[in-house]
Formats: C-alpha cells, structure tokens, sequence
C-alpha cells in the first residue's frame, strides 16, 4: 500500500504514527499560517454520515483491483466481505436475512484500514489543504478572491463525489 500511496499523507486516523491528535495540528497549522499572512480562508467540515454501513463491496473490490493488489489478496478481501447476512428487529418482530451488499466493519483494524483505502482518492485533484480522520474530512482554501471560493466548491464536489 505504501508503494502504490493507496492511503495519502492528509490520512491520520488508523494510520501509524498518525492521530486524532496529528489530524488537529496539521490542519490547525495550515489555518493559522493563512491567518497569520493575513489571507481569507474557507474551511469545511464533512462527517460522513453512515460513511462505514453504505460502502458498496463492489465498488471496493474494483479499487482494490485499480490500486494493483494482487489477485490473492483481492480475492481473499472479497470472501471477508462477502458472505455476510443482516435482518432488521422491531418490537421482536424479525424481518428476512438479507445479503450484505455493502458495509464494512468499524470494529475491526481490517475494516479500518479497507475503508481508508476506499476513501483514499478523495485526495486526488484537490487543490485545498486536505486533513482526513477516517470518515471526517477538513478542506481549507484561500478565498481572497471569487476563483478561491470557486476552487474550494469544486474541491468539495470532487473530493465527495465518489464516497457514499
């Protein structure tokens, strides 16, 4: 992963050597040097609502493919996703099982590695400062003049386009 840069550098969470903790300096550090040039800047906050329950395994496994992982381990992350079953329970009353089509587990390191994997191009032709926690993304963007609020709405739409 780390020699095809699958999980870009603005990703902290459930990375090694980055936290919550890395996530907030950087991201405060690019704010306050704009400040301190005293240039306008824009920020945004997105919280991907549901981000782990709505990924499409398919869509996951044609990544996994595009990023070069081998036929194996493709193979083997496919079988761990699919296979899995889920019914809804209200007032005990039990609906049918149902395929999993999608999803992936938030309780485990590996499906905390997959979904940065999955959000990993959510870097790729962004032009603002980027910092991700997992399903949390900051955008940053000069806005001195109308092409910076331009440049950050496009960054927002492309950076948001392929995710859930």
């Amino acid at each position: 992963m780390k020699n095809n840069k699958v999980i870009g550098d603005s990703q902290h969470g459930f990375t090694k050597g980055k936290s919550c903790l890395t996530n907030v300096m950087a991201f405060c550090d690019r704010v306050t040097a704009l400040v301190d040039n005293g240039r306008a800047n824009d920020v945004i906050y997105l919280d991907l609502s549901k981000a782990f329950d709505t990924v499409p395994h398919n869509i996951f496994v044609s990544k996994l493919e595009r990023h070069g992982f081998d036929e194996c381990t493709t193979w083997w992350i496919r079988n761990w996703l699919d296979g899995h079953t889920q019914r809804v329970a209200v007032s005990g009353l039990m609906s049918k099982w149902r395929s999993a089509t999608r999803g992936i587990s938030q309780r485990l390191i590996l499906g905390l590695v997959l979904f940065n994997i999955f959000a990993g191009n959510v870097d790729i032709g962004i032009e603002c400062a980027l910092c991700k926690f997992a399903d949390n993304i900051k955008l940053c963007a000069v806005v001195d003049m109308l092409e910076g609020r331009d440049a950050t709405q496009r960054d927002h739409d492309r950076g948001t386009s392929d995710l859930p």
